[in-house]
Parts: C-alpha cells; structure tokens; sequence
C-alpha cells in the first residue's frame, strides 16, 4: 500500500465517520434541523419533526456507509471521481425526495 491510497482511506474514514455522527447527532436532537426553530409555533406543530429526522439520518448513515465501501473499489481510474461522486449524488437524491414528498411528514 503507497502513501496515496493510506490518504484515501483516511480520508474516507473521517468523512464516514464525520457523516454518522452528524445523522446519531439529528436523530437524536432533530429541533437542531435548519429553520426548525423560527418557523412559527402554527408551522411547528405540523411538522413530524421526528419522522423527518430519523430520514435525514438515515440519508446520512448511508451516505457514510458508502464513503466506507468507497476504498474497496477496485483502484481504477474511475476511482477518484466515484469516491465523492456516489455519496454527494445519494444525499442529493435524498434532498430531492425531502422536497418532492414533503407533505408526508406533515400531521
């Protein structure tokens, strides 16, 4: 193993690493969630504020989960693209699906 590739997977145990601790941190305290708080108590009270933290956790414990599987791709020349690429496109995806399909986490 070269220096690089102890770089890359350094580098990909601290992002998954930092990824689940930001989705245990929103799964267990989601009122931290953006603009929770200044929304209108009206607006508060019709939001499942628990449902939609336990997505957002999910979203990132998998998003960590891929950046772990990220270095036991095979070294190709694909390699660097796919190591920020896949999990950055499943936490769009899971933005988009927040936005699409809002309305189901309202009470």
């Amino acid at each position: 193993m070269n220096t690089a590739e102890i770089i890359k997977i350094g580098v990909c145990l601290f992002i998954a690493a930092l990824w689940s601790g930001i989705g245990l941190f929103i799964r267990h305290y989601p009122e931290t969630i953006a603009s929770y708080n200044t929304m209108p108590r009206e607006k508060r009270d019709k939001i499942d504020i628990q449902r939609i933290g336990k997505l957002l956790s999910r979203c990132m414990l998998i998003g960590a989960v891929s950046m772990l599987l990220a270095p036991f791709i095979p070294s190709i020349a694909l390699f660097n693209t796919l190591l920020f690429i896949l999990p950055i496109s499943i936490l769009i995806l899971a933005i988009i699906y927040i936005n699409l399909f809002a309305a189901r986490f309202r009470r």
